[in-house]
C-alpha cells in the first residue's frame, strides 16, 4: 500500500498517527487527511470484528475466523480488479478495514499476543523467548515459542520484500498473492473448526467403557 497507493500505510497506524500529526503542525491539512482516513477505517473493522467475535462466542462457534478471512479476501480480489487511475483513498480505506479485522480476530500464538500487521511486538517475543530459553529454561513450550514467533518474523519479512517486488512489477495484481494465502489460511482454519482438539485426559478421570 505503501508502495504503490500514495505512501499510506494501511496497517501500521503508528505511522499513520505520527504522520498525521507532523502533517498537521506543518498545516499540510489535505497531505494529513489520507491518514486520517485511514486510521478511521481501521478503527472502524475492528469495531467490526468484535462484533462477530462476541456473537461467534454467544453461539459457542469459532466462525467469527473463517467469516474475517473470508471478507479480507474478496476485498483484496475486488480491489485488484480495479483500474490503475482508481483513487488511491479506496484503496487505502479497504484495505485498512480488512487488515484491521485480521488483527482484531488472530491476536494470539503459544498464548502469547501476535500482530499479523506489524512486527514489533512480534520481535520483542521472539527476543524474549529465545532469551528465556538460553539461559533460564529449554523447555519445549519456550523452544515452541522461539520457533513459532521466527517464522513469523521472517515471513513478514518475505512479506515486506515480496510486497514491494510484486507491486512494482504486477500493480494491482499484486494482490492475488495476498489473496491466494488468506484463502489458504481460510481453509485451514475451517479444517481446524471441523475436527475438535483431542483434549488429554486428566489422571483419576473416569473413562467410558
Amino acid at each position: 500500500m505503501w508502495v504503490g497507493h500514495g505512501h499510506v500505510f494501511a496497517n501500521a497506524m503508528t505511522g499513520n498517527v505520527v504522520l498525521l500529526g507532523i502533517n498537521c503542525f506543518s498545516g499540510s491539512w489535505r497531505s494529513g487527511l489520507p491518514h486520517l482516513e485511514a486510521i478511521l477505517a481501521f478503527l472502524a473493522g475492528v469495531g467490526a470484528a468484535q462484533a462477530m467475535q462476541l456473537r461467534s462466542k454467544r453461539l459457542g462457534s469459532g466462525a467469527h475466523y473463517s467469516i474475517v478471512l473470508l471478507l479480507e479476501t474478496s476485498v483484496l480480489l475486488i480491489l485488484s480488479m480495479l483500474p490503475p487511475a482508481t483513487p488511491d483513498i479506496l484503496f487505502i480505506v479497504a484495505i485498512a478495514f480488512a487488515a484491521s479485522m485480521q488483527v482484531q480476530a488472530f491476536r494470539e500464538v503459544d498464548g502469547k499476543s501476535y500482530n499479523s500487521t506489524f512486527t514489533t511486538g512480534n520481535l520483542r517475543t521472539l527476543r524474549e523467548a529465545a532469551y528465556c530459553w538460553f539461559f533460564d529454561s529449554r523447555s519445549p513450550a519456550t523452544a515452541r515459542i522461539v520457533r513459532d514467533f521466527a517464522v513469523i518474523c521472517t515471513a513478514f519479512l518475505a512479506g515486506a520484500i515480496g510486497g514491494g517486488y510484486t507491486a512494482d512489477a504486477f500493480g494491482n495484481r499484486a494482490l492475488w498473492c495476498c489473496a491466494v494465502l488468506l484463502a489458504l489460511a481460510r481453509l485451514r482454519v475451517q479444517y481446524r473448526l471441523r475436527v475438535p482438539r483431542v483434549q488429554p485426559q486428566q489422571p483419576g478421570a473416569p473413562t467410558e467403557s
